[in-house]
């Protein structure tokens, strides 16, 4: 590319509710090019300014080939308002995909997977039962710590909602993604006016599981001068910025046993009652948001998520 080309559609969430999964599906159409190495990396927050950004993009290997649906995927985007008005501010127009997942099973999924990376520490239930955050700046650990403000759905679309028309915003459902992922992407085809006919090829990424080798799990997380020497002599020299992304991301796949099934549904503990437990306390901490959610989107998800059959539906 000789100019850069800045991204008019954007998966915008919603973490460990298969986005990672979506945004490989997405870009396997042939009227979509999809910034593949830019798979969760904030432009508004990496970069200083819009030349830094469009610098970036520049680099991006294949190179933009005429596509009329440029996308690029970070799952919290829509959990922090002001990368949302970013977004308004240079793609106005843009088209936005979000898909939403069990808030209690998403909480529990996400701990699971920072607790794979060696980030999380403590036990489940310190990590999930806590007095949750009204407002915080943008930073790692607040991105990946804040597993009930995660699934504060109403508020993250209300947010986005405050930038966007509701027309320019996809929402979906993760139980689509497993259970009927063909019509979902033929739908989102649709939303994204390019040929609804193609089917991907739908494997799933970025599942949990379980790691195979621990030691090969701490050796790629850890910081230690092992991992800097090969860093500095192979990876530096022989993979651009664009590939050592997704060289990482390759080795982390193999070293994941993945379940049988397409899309991962289960999330366990181990002690499968103490999950239940668990998971029943976390609802209470959604109760008003999904029911407030239902009313913005005249959806069911909180008979469907918190076995509330009281919820007032239009």
């Amino acid at each position: 590319m000789s100019k850069a080309v800045f991204p008019n559609t954007f998966l915008v969430g919603i973490q460990k509710a298969g986005t990672t999964t979506l945004d490989a599906w997405l870009g396997q159409h042939p009227e979509i090019y999809c910034y593949e190495s830019l798979k969760d990396v904030h432009l508004f927050g990496r970069f200083k300014t819009i030349e830094e950004i469009e610098e970036r993009l520049l680099k991006e290997i294949p190179s933009y080939n005429g596509q009329p649906v440029v996308l690029q995927s970070a799952v919290n985007y829509i959990f922090y308002p002001f990368f949302m008005e970013s977004i308004a501010k240079y793609s106005p127009d843009a088209k936005l995909i979000v898909i939403l997942r069990n808030p209690a099973d998403r909480a529990i999924s996400s701990y699971q997977y920072f607790k794979k990376m060696l980030r999380e520490k403590r036990s489940m239930e310190e990590a999930l039962l806590y007095q949750p955050k009204d407002n915080f700046s943008f930073s790692p650990d607040n991105s990946d710590f804040t597993y009930i403000e995660h699934g504060f759905y109403y508020r993250q679309i209300s947010d986005c909602y405050k930038y966007f028309k509701k027309d320019q915003l996809l929402v979906l459902d993760y139980d689509d993604l497993k259970d009927n992922p063909k019509e979902l992407m033929h739908r989102i085809f649709s939303f994204l006016q390019v040929d609804a006919s193609f089917v991907p090829d739908m494997d799933a990424k970025n599942i949990t599981g379980n790691v195979k080798s621990d030691f090969l799990q701490s050796k790629m997380l850890s910081h230690n001068k092992y991992r800097k020497w090969l860093v500095d002599n192979l990876v530096d020299s022989w993979f651009p910025v664009t590939k050592r992304k997704m060289l990482k991301k390759k080795i982390f796949e193999f070293n994941t046993s993945k379940n049988k099934s397409k899309i991962p549904v289960k999330v366990s503990t181990d002690n499968g009652d103490d999950r239940l437990i668990l998971k029943e306390k976390l609802k209470n901490y959604f109760n008003e948001d999904v029911e407030k959610l239902d009313q913005l989107l005249n959806t069911q998800f909180s008979e469907k998520w918190l076995g509330d059959k009281t919820t007032n539906k239009k």
